[in-house]
């Protein structure tokens, strides 16, 4: 008498790790998608205060940020299409392409310089009319790209110069509009790639403690960084100056409640500066609550989870080490950004991936992860 096998129990966790049988991974384009459309409800709400006190149109800032949708998805399909090891070859020129970009930051007529209410300027956009570029946004892919090339030809390679010289010139260019933020993400993306590619921990290790007093002395040279890390350790002792934008985003967190409010008229959407963009979760969670909040972070779990599954089966040495630092680049800004929002860190002036306002990051990821789909092709794997 024949018995019938019982079929395997799947895990909770399977439809993350399961082998995907289309050429595209469909899972982490529905988890990109979810992401996407919470960014474009939360910008359509969370702006809608500001964009009218700028612009006198409550849906300025969703509507650009619309269009820039459209262009980032072209641009989606364009590198989800070109294979991915063609970057290997051409890492150096996109590099100094985005030296470049990072230099025109401080050339008037081509730079967009934005004087803060401080009365600090900011040379972080280029443009010309009404199209600007954030060239900060570009150098984090760049830099992954030609990391991830340097390291996988590191046995060829006899001299650490050339290298030292071209990450040295991206950080200090980009420090110096300020972008202390991503300044400290590119750090981070940096050491853990090389970590990756199996440097010793001890030696990484050293490295970062070495980097840590170099950090220091610049934040406690330049006054805007010193004053931004005096606020982080005491918020309330200026709440009405340099701490408002802080305190209003405690404030955020404090009144949600599990359900939110009414959408646009709680205190964050009419008071907190930056509402918009680099603290827009503080709108967010006003408008849709705690419930709100955790289908967010739950949607970054899912998608970060899919394409760490994914990379784990890319065994070609470059697609693994850039896929890595793709998902890399998006985890640590998601985290950065969420700390300085909940005060866990120091405001850094540092998006939210996907929901934040802000065409150049939106090109720039959607791009990035159009190369991700394109390394983690079913025609990539090679189990």
């Amino acid at each position: 008498m024949n018995r019938k096998t019982a079929p395997k129990t799947k895990e909770w966790y399977s439809f993350l790790t399961s082998n995907s049988l289309e050429i595209l991974d469909s899972r982490l384009i529905y988890f990109l998608f979810i992401i996407i459309v919470i960014g474009l409800i939360a910008l359509f709400s969370g702006s809608s205060v500001t964009s009218f006190k700028l612009t006198e149109d409550p849906y300025y800032f969703f509507k650009k940020q619309i269009i820039w949708f459209l262009v980032s998805s072209l641009a989606f399909l364009i590198c989800v299409n070109i294979p991915y090891k063609y970057y290997k070859e051409y890492s150096v020129q996109l590099l100094i392409f985005s030296i470049v970009l990072l230099t025109l930051v401080f050339i008037p007529g081509i730079a967009k310089t934005v004087k803060t209410t401080t009365g600090r300027n900011f040379h972080r956009w280029i443009g010309y009319g009404a199209f600007q570029l954030q060239p900060s946004e570009v150098a984090k892919i760049t830099l992954l790209i030609y990391l991830s090339s340097y390291l996988v030809d590191y046995h060829k390679n006899s001299s650490f110069l050339f290298p030292t010289i071209f990450i040295a010139a991206i950080l200090g260019l980009i420090i110096l509009e300020p972008a202390l933020g991503t300044t400290i993400q590119l750090i981070l993306i940096i050491l853990s790639l090389i970590f990756l590619y199996g440097f010793p921990v001890k030696k990484l290790l050293y490295a970062l403690l070495s980097i840590i007093p170099v950090i220091g002395l610049l934040v406690w040279r330049v006054a805007y960084w010193r004053k931004r890390v005096e606020v982080w350790l005491n918020p309330y002792s200026d709440k009405d100056g340099d701490g408002f934008q802080l305190y209003s985003s405690f404030r955020a967190f404090m009144e949600a409640g599990w359900f939110g409010n009414p959408l646009s008229t709680s205190h964050s959407h009419k008071s907190l500066p930056y509402n918009h963009t680099d603290f827009i979760i503080a709108t967010y969670v006003q408008d849709y609550g705690y419930i709100g909040f955790i289908v967010l972070l739950f949607a970054f779990l899912l998608l970060l989870m899919r394409g760490y599954f994914l990379i784990l089966k890319v065994k070609e040495p470059f697609g693994f080490l850039l896929g890595s630092g793709i998902i890399l680049m998006l985890g640590i800004q998601a985290i950065i950004n969420l700390y300085v929002v909940t005060g866990l860190f120091p405001v850094t002036g540092i998006s939210l991936p996907f929901i934040s306002y802000g065409g150049s990051s939106l090109l720039v990821l959607m791009s990035s992860f159009g190369i991700f789909m394109n390394i983690t092709k079913r025609d990539n794997h090679l189990e």
